[in-house]
C-alpha cells in the first residue's frame, strides 16, 4: 500500500511541476513508467478523483490565480497554459468552474 500512496504522491507532485506543459494521463503515467489504467485503478482505489480530475483542478486554480492577477489577456492566459487556442479554454473553463472567463474575471 505504501508504494501505491507513493505513486499518487509522485502523480501529484508532477502535476504541480508540469501542469502547464503536460495535460494527460498518458505523459504523467509514462514518467512514472505507469500505463494509465493502472493510474486510473490506483485513484480510483485509494481516493475519490480520477488522473484527469488532479490535471484539470491544477489548471483551472492556476486559470482562476490569472484572471484574478488581471495581468494578462485571456487569450495569453489560454497560451500559457498549453491550450490550443481561447475557445477550447473557455469551454474547458466553463465546464469546470460554471462560468464564463470572462465572467470569472
Amino acid at each position: 500500500d505504501n508504494v501505491n500512496v507513493g505513486i499518487i504522491r509522485e502523480f501529484n507532485y508532477l502535476v504541480e511541476q508540469h501542469f502547464r506543459t503536460y495535460t494527460t494521463v498518458k505523459e504523467y503515467a509514462s514518467m512514472l513508467n505507469k500505463s494509465p489504467k493502472t493510474l486510473s485503478n490506483l485513484f480510483k482505489k485509494y481516493i475519490d478523483q480520477s488522473p484527469l480530475q488532479i490535471i484539470q483542478q491544477r489548471r483551472l486554480l492556476e486559470a482562476k490565480r490569472l484572471l484574478l492577477a488581471n495581468r494578462k489577456s485571456i487569450k495569453e492566459i489560454s497560451f500559457d497554459l498549453n491550450f490550443s487556442d481561447i475557445q477550447t479554454f473557455s469551454h474547458f473553463f466553463k465546464k469546470q468552474s460554471g462560468q464564463a472567463p470572462s465572467e470569472f474575471k
